[in-house]
This record gives C-alpha cells, sequence and structure tokens, in this order.
C-alpha cells in the first residue's frame, strides 16, 4: 500500500522498517526509500464472501460464494510467482479471509515460500481453535 506521505510528499512512515524487512531497520528514516529489501506489500483479497455488511466496505462483501475466486491450487501458483520477485509479504483481506477454509494451508504455504503471512480480519471468526 502507498500512503498519502509517500504519494505526494515523497516520505516514509515509522512503519517502513518493520513491513519492508531486516536491512531497513538499520537505516536511518530519511534513507529507508533506498533500502535494498524495500519491495511492495501484495494484499490478495482472497474473497469477496464475509459475514458482516459494513457499510464503508469497498469490497461489496456479502454472505454469499462468489465466482472467479482463485482455487488452493492457483493460490499457489500465485504465491510461488510472488516468491520468484521476492516479495516480503503477502496480506490475506477481503471480504473475509478466515471464510475461506484453505487460508491456513495458504498461508503456511506463502511462509514455505518465504513470505511473510498476515491476514487482514474483522476478528469475528476467531474462536480458540482458530487462535
Amino acid at each position: 500500500m502507498i500512503g498519502i506521505s509517500k504519494l505526494y510528499c515523497g516520505t516514509v512512515e515509522p512503519s517502513d522498517a518493520l513491513r519492508y524487512g531486516r536491512h531497513s531497520s538499520r537505516l536511518p528514516s530519511h534513507l529507508l526509500q533506498f533500502s535494498k529489501d524495500k519491495k511492495p506489500v501484495v494484499v490478495w483479497n482472497i474473497t469477496r464472501k464475509c459475514n458482516l455488511k459494513c457499510i464503508h466496505c469497498y469490497a461489496q462483501a456479502d454472505d454469499k460464494d462468489f465466482e472467479g475466486e482463485l482455487s488452493t491450487e492457483e493460490g499457489k501458483r500465485l504465491i510461488d510467482d510472488l516468491a520468484k520477485f521476492k516479495t516480503p509479504v503477502i496480506l490475506f483481506s477481503g471480504g473475509e479471509p478466515l471464510v475461506r477454509k484453505d487460508l491456513p494451508e495458504l498461508a503456511e504455504y506463502a511462509v514455505s515460500k518465504g513470505l511473510r503471512a498476515v491476514i487482514s480480519t474483522n476478528g469475528t471468526l476467531i474462536d480458540m481453535d482458530m487462535a
């Protein structure tokens, strides 16, 4: 994601060192934009299905199945490509990513390929088993 500060002012954000990796954390903030490991975070809206109907939702999510979403195998091929590009982070979003039964498998696969896997969730589906 590109923040407004970066877009309009060409500045870096304090979270860049966390977002972009190990080498970035060794640089002073005014030099983060030159870090050798600064690559974009990939946000994958893994599904439009969601258990809520938030009025602010940009994904127009709903509690129904949608056509055209990637299968587990297609998702793994996407992750393979991201690993080849040395993408540091994949953020699983949606809709509500936890409604996909294969999310743990895809997240584990991403980690096995060297990506940091992050989930953007509304949190309502997290129970003791999920945690």
